[in-house]
């Protein structure tokens, strides 16, 4: 809808640009070039005309070359199926992705953050392969051997077994931009895309539903996906997977939850059967391989091993003394060594205790728990010991890598990728922190509203005197109330105590102050606009009139849906009413009553359609902050209104008559103008739709500050330098997954064996139900902001976050009206 929004503006601007280029300035300036005069009006003009001629054309590029760097991220499409740009441009994509990943992995921070001058082999790639292909026994791949080559002899079909962290996909980023490097100077290979399928398993997802559901057809998903992060278009993607043009490199099969694994397994081999896949790569961790019913028809593997004692000790000899603290606890600590299996945690251990003594290296208990130890070293040490470079200080920095974890986890989102600019609300609001919604819903929007009471009762006495200041205020309480029970959702609602009682004035004055401003600021654009049409004979002012309170009429009705049938005609009635009185009260007053309504009406509907479509989107768990709280008097928006509203009279109060008839003219326009707030709440049409779902973001954004800072995209550099996140894909991933799933809070559940029995590691703790991870607990994030508390203690509980009781009309189990 926002590009939707941005598009049609682009659009009108350049039309209005190009016009008054060419259908104005141009023939005017041509006319004073050739001796011609000017009329009156445009006489102040005459010294500007060629400037502004320049002026408009410069706009107009720019408008154009704004539409360009929007649509250049535009899929490239399979009109052109033969030209060489399409081949060349995937391949460029898909080593560029390769490259970017590895450049950002953990291996490379080791070398760059510890000062070697070459990756040590250990982590650099995984140390002890063996490959198994189906005509031959085992064999162990070479520390630089020629991976397509491997490829090739495995006839382009490679299942990549490890452990977490074992490093499978380091090795497939390897193998992916080798094949990409070999398919850039051969036009006979085939492109290698990278595909994550975790994302698959909640592609059936939609923005409008949260609740679960099944994942969209394996193959549209794929090529939807080729799209997105390799800008192919389907179509496009399609002929080329029927011509064999298309390597899958497929990542990830265990992170597909395990009711899906089994029918993505068969998925993977229908494909196979389908079109010509001549290059094929699935990785998959052992356990859930071995868990595996329905085999994927990929006869050829490569294992990777656990790491051995020796190649541990060459690793941390590699890196130098920065380590020492390292190498004594391992001497002092035998089990350390059980720890350190595999390149991810000894890359976390250097990261996280490099120039540490050994005695500020204490882990204690079983192996999962030592493992989240270090994971918790790890997120503590780097973000307070590059705090300088970062900005923030660390709790803030924790709190903001959790935060994007939980929407890079979430199915709404349906991305690894934690970017820059978030997607829409429905994939992050409900990990927002119910202190955030108790400030904005509980103090800041009723101090908006409250506000903006009191500059429109303000302005209007300024305008027309005390008497319609009084009026003023008595309609809009009645309007305020008939928006809440539209809405199901009443502006004021009581909530728990914000923080400290200072924390919770600040926001609802800040809140006050600017909808005073804004209130005043619209009042002060549309009064020059009614005067003059007001100045306007009566042939001019009663249609406008007429329209306009035919259009508040009917569509209000409409949007109180009481009597639909009839809008048209009460809305006929209503208006012919409004244009009688005008001959006999005037038209001044009643036009200038008018306007004002209308537009703050405008902005109050969309307002209020904003709020509420931001509300909608809480988990159960936030909107408990709101469940019999706050003060009596709160219990709905009638007093605040009031109150509000006599604010603005007191200040007119003794400028002029309480008996004056312009309160008459006061009350006609702004009883059938402030019809347009229900109206445009209730309108699905553009540009109504578009506006409130720009409103909505914009709110949501605003809201998000408390989890993300406003410098995000430097924070995020900062963390991306400094090896907690990668920037890839024109975003940020997190450097492993693995860290990721601990900034959840979680560990895998682990996979079940043929004979039915669990896997080991038996104190994982259980994914959440729906199997997709996802947390809802955002008050968990708000208290790990304690410096004395580790990432792991502050986990989010996973919930499924799905609506209230419909006992709460002012939550998503209620039916709206």
């Amino acid at each position: 809808m926002q590009n939707r929004l941005a598009r049609t503006v682009r659009t009108a601007l350049l039309i209005g640009a190009g016009s008054a280029v060419t259908l104005v300035l141009v023939p005017t300036a041509i006319s004073i070039g050739t001796g011609g005069k000017l009329p009156g009006f445009l006489q102040p003009l005459a010294t500007f005309l060629w400037p502004l001629v320049i002026v408009f054309l410069l706009f107009a590029a720019a408008l154009a070359a704004w539409e360009r760097i929007t649509n250049a991220d535009k899929p490239i499409t399979a009109r052109r199926l033969n030209s060489p740009s399409n081949r060349e441009r995937s391949v460029q994509s898909t080593e560029r992705y390769a490259r970017e990943r590895l450049n950002g992995s953990l291996a490379e921070h080791v070398a760059q953050l510890l000062d070697v001058d070459e990756v040590p082999a250990t982590v650099a790639r995984p140390a002890d392969v063996v490959v198994q292909l189906n005509q031959g026994g085992k064999s162990r791949l070479p520390a630089h051997a020629d991976l397509p080559e491997t490829l090739d002899d495995a006839n382009g079909a490679l299942l990549i077994l490890g452990a977490p962290g074992s490093g499978k996909s380091t090795l497939l980023l390897e193998l992916t931009r080798a094949l990409s490097l070999r398919a850039a100077g051969d036009q006979r290979r085939p492109i290698p895309f990278i595909i994550d399928l975790g994302s698959w398993a909640m592609s059936g997802w939609r923005w409008d539903n949260r609740r679960p559901a099944p994942p969209a057809d394996f193959e549209k998903w794929l090529l939807r996906e080729i799209e997105r992060r390799y800008t192919v278009h389907p179509s496009l993607g399609r002929i080329w997977l029927e011509q064999g043009k298309v390597g899958l490199m497929l990542d990830g099969l265990d992170e597909v939850p395990p009711e899906y694994q089994e029918r993505c397994v068969n998925e993977i081999n229908k494909l196979r059967d389908s079109f010509i896949i001549r290059e094929l790569v699935v990785c998959c961790r052992s356990e859930e391989h071995e868990a595996l019913t329905t085999p994927l028809q990929l006869n050829n593997s490569v294992t990777i091993n656990p790491l051995t004692r020796k190649q541990v000790v060459e690793f941390f000899t590699r890196i130098g003394p920065r380590v020492d603290g390292v190498r004594s606890a391992l001497r002092t600590d035998p089990e350390l060594w059980r720890l350190l299996d595999s390149p991810l945690m000894l890359s976390l251990m250097a990261l996280a205790y490099q120039d540490r003594p050994s005695s500020e290296i204490r882990l204690s208990g079983a192996l999962p728990q030592r493992r989240r130890q270090v994971f918790d070293a790890y997120l503590t040490a780097v973000p307070t010991r590059e705090a300088d470079d970062l900005g923030y200080p660390p709790e803030k920095v924790l709190r903001t890598l959790r935060f994007l974890a939980r929407v890079s986890a979430s199915p709404l989102c349906n991305d690894l990728t934690a970017r820059t600019r978030l997607p829409s609300l429905v994939a992050w609001a409900r990990f927002l922190p119910s202190s955030t919604l108790v400030h904005v819903f509980g103090r800041g929007l009723p101090g908006v509203l409250a506000g903006s009471v009191t500059g429109a009762t303000l302005a209007m006495g300024m305008l027309l005197g005390p008497a319609s200041a009084l009026v003023t205020a008595l309609l809009l309480v009645g309007y305020v109330a008939f928006l809440d029970h539209l809405s199901t959702l009443p502006w004021v609602r009581p909530a728990q105590k914000s923080g400290t009682i200072p924390q919770g004035w600040i926001t609802a004055a800040c809140g006050y102050l600017l909808g005073l401003v804004v209130s005043l600021a619209l009042v002060g654009l549309i009064t020059p606009a009614t005067n003059w049409l007001a100045a306007q004979p009566l042939w001019v002012g009663v249609p406008v009139v007429i329209l306009t309170a035919f259009l508040t009429i009917m569509s209000a009705v409409e949007a109180w849906s009481k009597m639909p049938g009839n809008s048209a005609a009460l809305g006929a009635a209503g208006s012919v009413l409004v244009g009688v009185s005008m001959f006999w009260i005037g038209p001044q007053e009643l036009l200038t009553s008018m306007g004002i309504g209308v537009v703050l009406g405008i902005v109050a509907g969309l307002t209020t359609a904003a709020r509420d479509e931001v509300w909608w989107q809480f988990g159960e768990d936030q909107y408990e902050a709101f469940d019999g709280q706050g003060s009596k008097l709160l219990k709905n928006s009638a007093p605040l209104v009031g109150a509000a509203g006599l604010m603005g009279v007191l200040p007119v109060l003794f400028s002029g008559t309480l008996l004056d008839e312009r309160a008459l003219d006061t009350g006609i326009g702004l009883l059938v103008a402030g019809l347009a707030a229900p109206a445009a709440w209730h309108a699905d049409v553009f540009p109504f739709d578009s506006a409130k779902n720009a409103a909505s973001e914009w709110l949501a954004r605003a809201m998000a500050l408390s989890e993300l800072p406003v410098r995000r995209a430097r924070l995020l550099r900062g963390l991306a330098e400094h090896s907690m996140l990668s920037r890839v894909d024109g975003g940020y991933r997190f450097t492993h997954l693995l860290l990721r799933d601990h900034l959840l809070g979680y560990e895998r559940k682990p996979a079940k064996k043929p004979g039915g029995e669990e896997a080991t590691d038996s104190d994982a703790a259980e994914k959440s139900s729906s199997g997709t991870g996802e947390s809802t607990s955002s008050d968990e994030a708000a208290k790990a902001d304690s410096p004395e508390q580790t990432p792991s203690d502050a986990g989010a509980d996973s919930g499924s976050g799905e609506e209230k009781a419909a006992a709460d009309p002012a939550k998503p189990g209620a039916a709206k009206s």
